[in-house]
């Protein structure tokens, strides 16, 4: 079936395609999603079947229009920030019904009672490799006061890393949700020029926080660098040492998180502090899906490149005609060009194959994995709003 030309898709420089091919394509992930609420529906209450059918009904609608208009980053970002926004605030809860606070006492982390955060994961490696110990403060298997287990987190976490690469940290990172959205609230970023070698500074701060683990035994990133920790949960203030981590978390929030995404229209986080996201890069060398640029194509505008949130594409990548190993396959730049230049690839197929084939066949199991986690993230977190009105 032929596609028909709209005005937005024109302007894309992309093809719309018909309703009924779209809901087509869209069925299987309406039915994966069935499946991943159905348990949901079972529940007694009203909350978690209102919640469950409101977030199945937001993810197929988003895929929907994903397959309609043929973009992708416009629809997952709506997805990605509404689950940096609600994280949060379900996650907090759940600290505050479990603890009274969302500080964490030192008891309560000998008990093993922290919940676990995937950014932990690089600096865990190197001590669990040479003395098999388990440096993180959490329990391996979930417990009724740390549902937010180890081993758990590690397993969907690698299942979604074989797949999709570095497309975890713009599929299924909660915290790149928050900085996405400071970074849409401006509609021109008041910062327009960020040198590009920033992006090594992960590279680094990875290094650091590494060696730095593994002499100590701690995950260094997570108990004093880690912005995140201001909106999640952090070890109870009740020294010097606690106050200044209070305050260096909350510090870095604001700033990277908040400030300076909404100065500059870039996930500056992520792009220029984050150790998890270089880690996550090598696993792009095991993903079949990359972003390729036919030169024969290229104009040389350079919108491809402001259109980058972490600023992976530069003259060089460009010129050689690939996103640089840490893209995170968000698709901004493929919509952005107006001359389908940028396109998506399977790696090992000419570069003339269809990218609308490549495309498609990276976001069936990237959005089945975003309906999987953040879709029960958003359900659960919609769940305990809805029971708080009623």
């Amino acid at each position: 079936m032929r596609g028909t030309i709209t005005p937005d898709t024109a302007a894309a420089g992309t093809t719309g395609r018909s309703a009924r091919r779209s809901l087509l394509l869209t069925l299987p992930i309406g039915l994966w999603g069935m499946l991943m609420f159905s348990r949901s529906f079972q529940l007694p209450g009203m909350a978690p079947k209102l919640a469950a059918l409101l977030t199945l009904q937001f993810m197929i609608v988003l895929f929907f229009q994903m397959m309609r208009t043929q973009e992708t980053h416009r629809w997952r970002r709506i997805f990605f920030v509404t689950l940096g926004v609600l994280f949060p605030v379900g996650f907090i809860w759940d600290l505050i019904t479990l603890r009274g606070s969302m500080s964490i006492a030192a008891g309560q982390m000998i008990g093993g009672d922290t919940p676990f955060c995937f950014l932990a994961i690089p600096m865990m490696i190197v001590p669990a490799a040479l003395t098999k110990t388990l440096i993180f403060p959490g329990s391996i298997l979930p417990t009724a006061s740390n549902p937010h287990a180890v081993a758990p987190m590690i397993a969907l976490w690698l299942a979604a890393t074989l797949v999709l690469g570095k497309g975890w940290c713009a599929y299924g990172c909660f915290f790149g949700g928050i900085e996405e959205g400071s970074a849409a609230l401006a509609k021109k970023p008041r910062i327009r020029k960020v040198d590009p070698r920033w992006r090594w500074a992960p590279w680094a701060v990875l290094a650091a926080v590494v060696l730095l683990s593994a002499a100590t035994f701690e995950p260094v990133y997570c108990a004093w660098l880690c912005p995140f920790k201001a909106v999640t949960e952090f070890p109870e203030v009740r020294s010097v040492q606690t106050a200044l981590q209070a305050g260096i978390f909350g510090s870095l929030f604001v700033g990277l998180v908040l400030v300076l995404p909404f100065l500059t229209g870039l996930r500056t986080q992520c792009a220029f502090f984050c150790p998890f996201g270089p880690f996550q890069a090598l696993s792009n060398k095991l993903s079949v899906f990359e972003i390729r640029m036919d030169r024969t194509k290229c104009t040389g505008c350079v919108t491809c490149r402001r259109a980058c949130p972490t600023l992976v594409l530069d003259e060089t990548s460009v010129a050689r005609g690939r996103a640089g190993m840490s893209c995170m396959k968000c698709g901004a730049c493929v919509d952005a060009c107006t001359k389908g230049a940028v396109r998506w690839h399977i790696k090992g197929t000419s570069l003339t194959a269809s990218p609308e084939t490549a495309r498609l066949l990276y976001l069936f199991p990237a959005w089945a994995f975003a309906t999987l986690f953040g879709g029960s993230i958003i359900a659960g977190t919609l769940t305990k709003l809805l029971q708080l009105v009623h």
